[in-house]
């Protein structure tokens, strides 16, 4: 039986954990229990004799496992009936309540909260197996899995998360199946413990990536089979995005790879582990190694009704000062529960445990101050029903994928996931295991406020508005996302086609919309796929504002633009944003809709792009506002704006063209070439556009330095154009 700590006249309790805490522990300062969950069981039976004022669980300095993932429920949050509140268009809100219960850093100290259990009875590897490399000899070490745990995924020492064994990859040898590919003679092997095999594998397509257990491996025939499907069926990339004899499959955790200092191999069959150390003890042993035994470590979880209109949420729960790290990557093992489970293009799953911390029907929830850091997955995770929360003034890094998601109901009726605050969080190298995992994700989640975060270093996009699900064009269950469309919502009718007037029918399905995207800081995007961008708006909701966001310095030459509207999207305003030495391959801002671009700066571009500064793409873009825009080209020129059919060779009749735009008072600069614009006007204002427009010097103060205000004499003045500082887009420094 927990003691429990007497109840004095304070305004709130205190509960203490440590490390260090002992079997005679009451949960006082003095005598701390040992877990936290013995500190959440003595917080239940406070509540169970009555006392109703907040608690605060305090972790001090050290680490904290987690052998399970710990559910926090109806009972553990406010159960006092949530105050009627009036929202404004964006966010949160102000939250008047104070949590009713917080977990938080004891001050000064830094705690850790981890899934890692540690890996001991090391022991230096005499007798090498044969496929081990030779440069790997004499410098392995062996461990047991620890005991009761079955197979894992990540590995973690003092410094963070360790590479597992990995070659150097092949090309696929021909097209294959979801399940099926086709491999140059020696790349796999008919492993004895082929399960626990797995190969990164990019599915034929720019945007995805997917790491596949092996099943079956015909080495004679160069044919193998995956457990789970491909996004896609597993064959070569188009030319444009690599060469053909670039790798695209690469495989994991094999002996044979095991050839660098922090690489790792674990054997299921014989229950072994083996590392080449990094950070090895003096005696050149590992040290401080963790396995992790689950995906979670921390749920909030209310009451859903999955299939009703109404849940009942946890709320009043705050999480202060903590760190979250040493969780696993959730595998795809098999079809069951994943396919038709992804949402766009399997980028993440629909309602599943990968993230460090997840709210899983809650309302008036606060993150701040915390760190999420050296994980198998992604950070945070709001699913279904999530609103008024708030994740402020924390730190995401070296995740395996995504930082923050935000992921309602499928296409239907139900809109729970809205009015939430993601503020002033630094959010950088993510992505490091499952490439196309962003930094940020409102899937069908509307009327956030995402500002002032700061993001670099991602594989793929940096920031994704989307649902990009057309409930009227589900077919197979097995499509991607189709399995969370609710069909018993949908009303009867067909409005398949992606155009503007059909997708204003199924508009009110779509739940990512509203959504304030401002004040943000993003650099270094897409380094390990292709075809991503900087921000994504896609086949979302009406009413999303892009406004006053720095994108720069992103340089990957298989970036197609810094901001784009995709397919199946309109009504988004692209407001004041600074887009400054980006490659921008094909755009740098592209729009495939019916959607406005006022006020932004392309400013030292880093390569002439294929299709035009601003690009109007496949669709029509009736009634686009395109106005109060600064096109600062590259020396060598190129379309200042361009209108792009879906096939260039045979456009069709419902291609884009640049007189559906209202488009006037731009300014646009050529530093080497003063008639580049020349032949643009003219077509454009023979049409009655573009006549306030102009050529000339804009003449920033400092755009180096992040200031786009103008000198004295600058034509932007004459055009009433917003001058912009860039030093206000990024985080707040606290």
């Amino acid at each position: 039986m927990i003691a429990l700590i007497s109840v004095v006249s304070v305004q709130a309790m205190e509960i203490y954990v440590s490390p260090e805490g002992g079997t005679e522990a009451d949960g006082s300062e003095a005598r701390p229990f040992g877990l936290i969950s013995e500190a959440v069981e003595a917080s239940r039976q406070l509540r169970g004799k009555g006392y109703e004022e907040p608690i605060t669980i305090y972790l001090r300095e050290g680490r904290h496992p987690v052998s399970e993932t710990l559910v926090l429920g109806m009972k553990d949050g406010n159960p006092s009936q949530a105050r009627q509140v009036t929202l404004g268009g964006y966010g949160a809100g102000v939250v008047a309540e104070p949590a009713y219960l917080t977990f938080a850093a004891f001050p000064g100290e830094k705690p850790v909260v981890s899934g890692g259990r540690p890996v001991e009875g090391w022991r230096l590897m005499r007798k090498a197996p044969a496929e081990l490399p030779d440069k790997a000899r004499g410098k392995v070490w062996v461990a047991d899995m620890p005991e009761d745990m079955e197979r894992f995924y990540t590995l973690y020492d003092a410094k963070g998360r360790l590479k597992r064994a990995r070659d150097e990859g092949f090309a696929y040898t021909k097209q294959g199946d979801k399940r099926t590919l086709h491999f140059p003679k020696g790349a796999l092997k008919d492993w004895d413990n082929i399960e626990d095999v797995e190969i990164q594998a990019r599915p034929g397509r720019a945007w995805t990536i997917n790491m596949l257990p092996l099943a079956t491996v015909d080495e004679a025939n160069g044919v193998a089979t995956t457990g789970a499907s491909a996004t896609y069926g597993m064959g070569p990339l188009p030319g444009y995005l690599h060469k053909d004899d670039e790798s695209v499959v690469w495989v994991e955790n094999v002996l044979e790879a095991l050839d660098e200092p922090g690489e790792w191999v674990v054997n299921s069959k014989t229950r072994k582990i083996y590392l080449w150390p990094s950070d090895p003890a003096p005696d050149g042993s590992p040290r401080g190694i963790l396995a992790p035994v689950t995906t979670e470590l921390i749920r909030v979880e209310g009451e859903i009704d999955y299939e009703g209109p109404t849940d009942k949420p946890v709320r009043g729960i705050a999480f202060e000062g903590l760190t979250f790290s040493h969780a696993d990557r959730w595998a795809w093992k098999s079809d069951e529960g994943r396919v038709g489970w992804g949402l766009q293009h399997d980028w993440d799953m629909f309602d599943r445990p990968t993230a460090l911390l997840r709210f899983r029907g809650a309302e008036e929830c606060i993150v701040t101050g915390c760190r999420f850091v050296n994980s198998g997955g992604s950070g945070l995770r709001m699913d279904l029903h999530a609103q008024r929360n708030r994740v402020a003034d924390s730190e995401f890094a070296h995740l395996g994928e995504a930082g923050i998601l935000l992921a309602g109901y499928g296409p239907g009726t139900k809109d729970a996931n809205r009015h939430n605050d993601v503020v002033n969080n630094y959010i950088h190298h993510f992505s490091e295991i499952t490439w196309h995992s962003p930094g940020i994700w409102a899937w069908q989640s509307g009327h956030n406020k995402i500002v002032h975060n700061e993001l670099h270093h991602s594989g793929y996009s940096a920031v994704l508005i989307t649902c990009r699900i057309n409930p009227y064009r589900v077919g197979s269950l097995d499509g991607e996302g189709a399995r969370t469309v609710r069909s018993n919502e949908i009303e009867p009718g067909s409005s398949g086609e992606r155009t503007y007037a059909n997708w204003q029918n199924r508009e009110k399905y779509y739940h990512a919309r509203h959504n304030l995207l401002e004040y943000n800081r993003i650099s270094d995007t897409v380094q390990l796929l292709s075809d991503g961008n900087g921000i994504y708006v896609s086949g979302a909701g009406t009413g999303n504002i892009v406004r006053y966001n720095y994108l720069h310095d992103s340089l990957s030459h298989t970036l197609p633009a810094p901001i784009r509207c995709d397919d199946d999207q309109h009504d988004t305003l692209i407001f004041g944003n600074v887009i400054y030495n980006n490659y921008g391959r094909a755009a740098g801002i592209a729009s495939k809709g019916v959607n406005d671009i006022i006020n932004n700066f392309i400013v030292a571009p880093a390569a002439v792009p294929t299709w035009g500064y601003l690009s109007f793409e496949w669709v029509p873009v009736t009634g686009s506002k395109v106005r109060n825009n600064i096109i600062v080209s590259h020396p060598d020129g190129g379309r200042p704006q361009f209108a792009r059919p879906r096939d260039m060779k045979n456009p069709s009749p419902n291609s884009p063209t640049l007189e559906e735009t209202i488009n006037d008072a731009n300014l646009y600069f050529n530093p080497a070439d003063p008639r580049w614009v020349e032949d643009y006007l003219e077509m454009m204002r023979a049409n009655g556009d573009e006549e306030a427009s102009l050529f000339g010097d804009p003449l920033f103060v400092d755009p180096e330095s992040g200031d786009f205000s103008f000198k004295e004499g600058s034509p932007a003045l004459e055009l009433g154009i917003e001058p912009l500082d860039a030093n206000k887009m990024g985080r707040i420094k606290l």
